[in-house]
């Protein structure tokens, strides 16, 4: 409420307070206690630190008038007759009451006043400009990259070879069934058998290879189909048992880009496999690839089941990432790298020694532990399992991360067993999940025991000895303990009994997130000043050099413009002495910053044929170039307005 002045009553209360409505409402004392009670009072003095009857009684008299009553056991004197010099004029001011939160505070108008003139303690400038990393970023940062007003060179190359990834199309040499020129008008989009195809093919197609080069323009609500894998014959999936492709493909209804799962050659029996999918759509997590619905189609020419899956651009397997490189002996490559191939015992054991000089930092197997298992625990925890813990099945991104374990990781083609295994006579299509759980813990140990040996020839039985005695002496007791309780098991294990393993390095993976959350906005905070100066150049490009305004073909020479023009002579055709151009990126930014901040420097400005010099402050040319961009942006909305009348 706002300040107001409050009448005080007799007892020195403001009046309608609900301490005086109180005091004036109860049943009155007796009289004998009232008489024994008013010779307690609190002693004013230093020295009297208790109770006695020569102290002066305290009432909100005292504070409301200014001159408190004597008590009756009180003499009279010089000490307790008046207060300190200026005392009573003080107590004599008026109060003002304010209610804040339901409380009331009292206070005088002098105190008031000396509160609002109080200047704050900081402020701010009415402007932004480039800022330095902090103190804890820069350290790290100077080994990497100098200072720059820009995001780092390797943030930058992730980013566009992400954009690129998504802006990427079917090569028309390489799938002519792709390109709109070579694409028959008159191609179904559903057949019945192969031999139907063939007749509205624009080439003629003899076997399932060639039939394969060509791409459908649409896949039911998806267009823009792009293969993510090179042209050739597709081979059977070791893990689905059935000939799989995965395809870029472009939402019709939302334009979002999505990847297609497409199964080859497959008739689903029924529908009852939809509700697995609608149970996987709702598994939200950082490490898992969502999958979003499934449906069939004969657009590729025959029955295929496609399932759609969040898009990750630029994303790699956990197979490419640390199992592609064959491991070498002395410079020449290993001729056993094949699985297929048929090796002795003796070529098997050599090959995961050999491995051991090439080993996977520690660190980072922890955080892929940690990623892992969190993924796990949130499908196990929706009723499912996951069941594809293979390495060519987990996607690893963020390669511009800091070394240290900061690469994120992401199931992928969770689902697909479910749909291509399901029972359709089943009673309870759920009640295997608990023996899926168990055994995604043991894809867990051998993920991380090959990882651990930096070999997939690991997790074979008869390497399991000379496995575990690498993981024994390269890394900590931790880690093969964990191994060891994933292969092994003494009895029937969750994922909930996974997390006490790792312990404390939950820390180290959380601190290494939050280090990268902070690299990245301040590799943020570069662009936001960047994209303030672009909106700076571009309004500033639609002032200069404009060949007319209101049909005035000399606008855009006068006035404020032909200033705003000398500033940008002055910004970006400067020249050295020796009449070389002067291109340094410092001059330009702190010139528009100056230019966006309105700054009182002073700045020469010369004309082309030097006949012309001007002084003006950054200050006067903002309001120049603000005038001229308003008239600019009034024309254009003068324009509008006239078209839609």
């Amino acid at each position: 409420m706002d300040n107001v002045f409050i009448p005080f009553s007799s007892s020195g209360l403001p009046q309608g307070s609900k301490l005086s409505t109180y005091l004036t409402s109860r049943v009155p004392d007796r009289p004998e206690l009232s008489s024994a009670l008013s010779g307690l009072t609190l002693s004013p003095a230093g020295k009297g630190r208790g109770l006695g009857p020569s102290a002066r009684p305290f009432t909100p008299e005292s504070t409301a008038n200014g001159s408190p009553p004597q008590s009756a056991a009180a003499p009279a004197g010089p000490a307790t007759a008046a207060g300190p010099p200026g005392q009573e004029a003080a107590d004599a001011a008026p109060l003002f009451e304010e209610n804040v939160g339901g409380t009331t505070y009292y206070f005088r108008a002098e105190d008031a006043a000396v509160q609002k003139s109080a200047e704050p303690p900081t402020i701010t400038p009415p402007y932004t400009a480039y800022v330095a990393p902090p103190a804890r970023l820069s350290d790290a940062q100077a080994a990497t990259h100098p200072a720059s007003f820009f995001v780092s060179d390797q943030l930058r190359e992730a980013i566009l070879r992400q954009q690129h990834v998504l802006l990427m199309q079917a090569n028309p040499q390489a799938f002519p069934g792709a390109c709109p020129s070579t694409r028959s008008e008159d191609l179904p989009t559903e057949v019945d058998n192969y031999h139907e195809l063939c007749l509205y093919l624009p080439t003629e197609v003899d076997n399932y290879h060639e039939l394969c080069l060509y791409l459908p323009t649409e896949v039911d609500n998806y267009h823009e189909l792009c293969p993510l894998e090179p042209p050739g014959q597709p081979h059977k999936s070791s893990t689905f048992g059935y000939v799989t492709s995965a395809y870029k493909a472009t939402n019709t209804k939302s334009g979002q880009c999505y990847c297609l799962r497409r199964i080859h050659g497959l008739r689903l029996s029924g529908t009852k496999c939809l509700q697995l999918v609608a149970l996987w759509s709702k598994v939200n997590h950082s490490n898992l690839v969502t999958l979003r619905e499934l449906f069939t189609t004969k657009s590729f020419g025959d029955n295929s089941v496609v399932m759609v899956y969040d898009f990750l651009p630029a994303a790699e397997t956990l197979m490419a990432r640390h199992f592609s490189q064959p491991p070498q002996l002395n410079g020449f490559a290993d001729p056993f790298q094949d699985p297929s191939i048929p090796r002795p015992y003796s070529a098997q054991k050599n090959a995961v020694l050999r491995q051991q000089n090439a080993l996977i930092p520690e660190p980072l197997i922890w955080s892929y532990v940690i990623q892992l298992t969190g993924a796990l625990r949130q499908v196990h925890s929706s009723g499912l399992a996951c069941r594809v813990l293979d390495p060519s099945k987990i996607l690893v991104t963020g390669e511009y991360a800091s070394p240290g374990g900061s690469d994120r990781l992401h199931i992928n083609c969770c689902g697909v067993l479910d749909v291509l295994l399901f029972d359709n006579n089943a009673t309870n299509p759920l009640a295997m999940v608990p023996h899926y759980q168990q055994e995604d813990l043991v894809s867990l140990g051998k993920l991380l025991l090959a990882l651990s040996c930096n070999s997939l020839l690991a997790v074979q039985r008869d390497n399991f000895s000379t496995s575990i005695s690498i993981v024994e002496r390269h890394y900590s007791a931790d880690l093969k303990a964990l191994i060891m309780s994933l292969l092994m098991p003494p009895r029937p294990r969750t994922i909930e009994d996974v997390m006490p393993l790792i312990g404390a390095r939950f820390y180290q993976q959380l601190d290494t997130s939050g280090r990268l959350a902070e690299r990245l906005e301040d590799e943020l905070g570069r662009e936001v000043q960047n994209g303030r100066l672009f909106r700076l150049l571009a309004k500033m490009s639609a002032i200069t050099e404009r060949p007319e305004l209101n049909l005035e073909p000399s606008w855009a020479e006068t006035g404020d413009r032909y200033m705003l023009k000398l500033f940008r002579d002055y910004v970006f055709h400067a020249v050295t002495d020796e009449g070389r151009p002067f291109l340094d990126m410092a001059h330009v930014v702190q010139c528009l910053n100056k230019l966006d901040a309105g700054s009182s420097d002073k700045i020469c400005l010369m004309s082309r044929d030097m006949q012309n010099v001007l002084v003006a402050t950054y200050a006067e040319l903002k309001q120049c170039f603000q005038r001229s961009f308003q008239e600019v942006f009034e024309e254009t909305l003068a324009k509008e307005d006239a078209a839609a009348s």
